[in-house]
């Protein structure tokens, strides 16, 4: 055939092999060879998750069949596969360290996981920068030191929860996802309180041992127990306590935003925590003595490692008193002392809530408080 006849002819040989392709699929003769599948088990079949009330599909609309069948101990040979998935008996032992249900899980994991992204902010847009107005120099300063303050305080929030992800069997995988929400809202946390300091003049401030010890204590937990307990109930529990006060000293509305909308996310982190310990005593009413002596063994460390963190203190009596004269500090101080009289109620409120007796509460709320109050 020559040349000119190969340019004429209508279907190129690239054409050619293709419709021969097409035509193996069509006739069924070309097949993916599939494993023997018949030790596995079968999937669920029929299953349709449909959106309701125009919300969408939430994660609790997935508890279905087998994937919402949440089991009290994870078992062997899942992997990285989503709960529900039929898995290759030849899949690896990841190691997972978290295997128990009662050790994470909340009744209400579904829903703080959509609110946990509902929730989100962006610490760029959602804070009018350009209305922070110009403040007197004292009242400046006492912000950038408590947003210095602050800013340790999220990186911790954000380390400690990250620390124990990838030791949650992914079977509790509305437990890993929420926490992945805290893992960002912390680092939302830390952004907006960096720009707050850096936005007016103020600057990061100083930084003191006694805080960086304090940190050091819950960051060392190696139990999840203990340390959830330490940071989502007494920690975060204080803090938000904290941010509510911050907001309603505020000396400008700019930087109260900052302070609500981290509060907010607090909240949520909060309620993993009280709804958690709720479920696990009710499970395990021992873990009550577990925990009783984490609060006692991170108050011994902290009242071993004491020193004075005056920094935060003042500028605390500053922005709750207006200023830095004499009788302003005095106001101040008497706020502060109010507050923490409020972190310590709310702190025996939520520990009767989730099971404790009212005095073992009192008692773990005290250590807490005497522990914690020097190093802010």
């Amino acid at each position: 055939m020559s040349e000119n006849n190969k340019s004429e002819d209508p279907m190129s040989e690239e054409a050619r092999s293709d419709e021969l392709k097409s035509d193996e699929l069509k006739s069924g003769d070309f097949a993916i060879p599939l494993p023997d599948t018949s030790d596995w088990g079968e999937p669920d079949r029929g299953i349709r998750v449909k959106p309701a009330d125009g919300r969408g599909i939430l994660m609790r609309d997935c508890q279905v069949g087998r994937a919402g069948e949440v089991p009290e101990l994870a078992l062997d040979g899942h992997g990285l596969a989503q709960r529900g998935s039929v898995v290759d008996p030849g899949t690896p032992d990841f190691g997972f360290a978290i295997r128990e249900k009662k050790l994470v899980w909340a009744d209400n994991i579904a829903e703080l996981y959509e609110q946990g992204k509902a929730g989100q902010w962006d610490a760029t847009t959602d804070i009018p920068w350009d209305e922070l107005p110009v403040l007197p120099d004292d009242l400046e300063q006492a912000v950038c030191q408590v947003m210095t303050f602050l800013i340790q305080n999220e990186y911790l929030a954000m380390y400690l929860p990250a620390k124990f992800m990838n030791r949650i069997d992914p079977q509790f995988s509305e437990v890993v996802l929420f926490l992945a929400t805290q893992v960002m809202d912390e680092a939302r946390h830390a952004e907006v309180f960096t720009k707050r300091a850096l936005a007016n003049g103020g600057g990061l401030q100083y930084v003191s041992a006694a805080t960086e010890w304090s940190l050091r204590s819950l960051l060392a937990q190696d139990d999840y127990s203990n340390g959830s307990f330490l940071m989502h109930v007494l920690g975060e529990g204080t803090f938000m306590e904290l941010l509510m006060f911050l907001e309603q000293v505020a000396p400008d509305p700019v930087t109260a935003r900052t302070f609500k909308l981290a509060r907010q996310d607090e909240g949520r982190h909060v309620g993993y925590g009280i709804s958690h310990f709720a479920y696990h005593i009710e499970q395990d009413p021992s873990i009550k003595d577990d925990l009783m002596r984490a609060a006692e063994e991170r108050t011994l460390f902290l009242q071993q490692a004491s020193g004075s963190s005056p920094f935060v203190l003042k500028a605390m009596m500053t922005l709750a008193g207006g200023g830095s004269h004499p009788e302003q500090l005095a106001r101040g101080r008497d706020a502060v002392m109010g507050l923490y009289e409020e972190m310590h109620h709310k702190r025996v409120r939520e520990l009767v809530a989730i099971g404790f007796e009212r005095q073992d509460a009192e008692r773990i709320s005290e250590l807490h408080g005497s522990g914690v109050r020097n190093f802010m």
